[in-house]
């Protein structure tokens, strides 16, 4: 009778709050799981990406929504096999809440399908392909079309109607960026540009063959290039002798690869979501504390990053399933400024032209929301 006593009254003890089960531990902590490219093109991206991410979690006390949360990082290497492997990895063994990061389009088109399949919801902090978006995949950087819309109307307006020549890497992201382009263009009254010049992704060593295949009736070039790629880019037009003027992507002139270009970068005019010379109390803020982290300026994928973080923050505030509280979230406060996400869960924003003078990104000019 003893024993039979003690049995009852400790297993009256964990039915009335007694000590947590180790499940029951595992569920009030929240695992994000980021996949991101620590290898390969884009590695110098992936860099700034995880480092943004645990910033935020360091300056908000290791929480997300009121919850100790846990990052979870995985190399895609740039390979959209890669990346749905990661991505069925960090779900099976990790049972993470979320998955973000994702440099790369076709990779983040890999990883969406497979965290589909195990209703695990999306946050994705850069990868701009256009098909991306809808239930369950939240994007706070931007569809590839609008990057190269807003810059096809800024052109229309300031390098004239006629003359355009696109040129960029022959994928998804490349194509459909210039597509928005030709565009945005086209709305600012723009012609058809006379030409389009693709180089093969990820294997162009030398850029200045395909410069020279501009034509010469030519009135300026937008280009698409990223990571490595635009490393490469701004130096052979500097010493290609090109004479045509250039408009460029927001990713040739990013902080990320800026210090390997250095005075090659001196001049460019880009059209961006972000610089580190907006005035606003947010990127005061934020520039701050990368800088006294880091010792330089935060990047596009930095900025992207830390906003990835804060949706997750704000959607797990709410309660309820993850998924369903990601739809539900509102106004992002931001360093590159307020944004929403539109029915597809694309970023309504401002884009800003800024040309690079002195180290600085400086902000020149401002598309609002409403031109598109």
């Amino acid at each position: 009778m003893k024993y039979a006593l003690l049995a009852l009254a400790a297993v009256l003890a964990a039915g009335c709050g007694g000590a947590a089960t180790p499940r029951a531990a595992d569920e009030s902590v929240l695992t994000v799981g980021a996949i991101i490219s620590q290898t390969g093109v884009y590695a110098a991206l992936g860099d700034d990406m995880e480092a943004a991410m645990r910033l935020y979690l360091d300056e908000h006390g290791g929480k997300l929504g009121g919850r100790t949360a846990r990052l979870v990082v995985a190399d895609d290497a740039g390979a959209p096999e890669t990346g749905q492997q990661k991505a069925r990895q960090l779900t099976a063994e990790h049972q993470v809440d979320v998955i973000t990061g994702l440099v790369a389009s076709p990779v983040a088109v890999a990883v969406a399908k497979e965290a589909a399949a195990q209703h695990v919801p999306v946050v994705i902090a850069n990868a701009g392909a256009d098909a991306l978006g809808g239930p369950g995949v939240f994007r706070v950087s931007y569809t590839n079309y609008a990057h190269g819309f807003a810059a096809g109307l800024y052109a229309a307006r300031t390098y004239g109607k006629d003359g355009a020549v696109l040129m960029g890497a022959d994928y998804s992201a490349g194509a459909e960026t210039l597509n928005g382009f030709a565009e945005g263009y086209a709305k600012g009254g723009g012609a058809k540009p006379i030409k389009r010049i693709l180089t093969p992704f990820g294997k162009t060593r030398d850029f200045r063959p395909y410069l020279s295949q501009i034509p010469e009736e030519a009135a300026f070039l937008y280009v698409f290039y990223a990571g490595g790629e635009a490393i490469t880019f701004a130096k052979d037009f500097s010493r290609s002798g090109t004479e045509v003027k250039l408009l460029a992507c927001q990713n040739i002139t990013d902080e990320d690869v800026l210090q390997a270009i250095g005075q090659d970068a001196e001049g460019i005019v880009s059209v961006g979501l972000y610089s580190p010379a907006l005035d606003n109390p947010e990127n005061q803020a934020f520039t701050a504390k990368w800088r006294a982290r880091t010792g330089k300026n935060p990047s596009v994928v930095a900025v992207q990053s830390w906003d990835a973080m804060s949706l997750i923050d704000q959607a797990a505030a709410g309660g309820g399933r993850l998924a369903d509280a990601l739809e539900r979230t509102g106004e992002i406060r931001s360093p590159r400024g307020a944004f929403t996400l539109d029915r597809r869960h694309n970023p309504v924003q401002s884009w800003y032209v800024r040309e690079y003078a002195d180290g600085v990104n400086k902000v020149i000019a401002t598309i609002a929301p409403s031109a598109f």
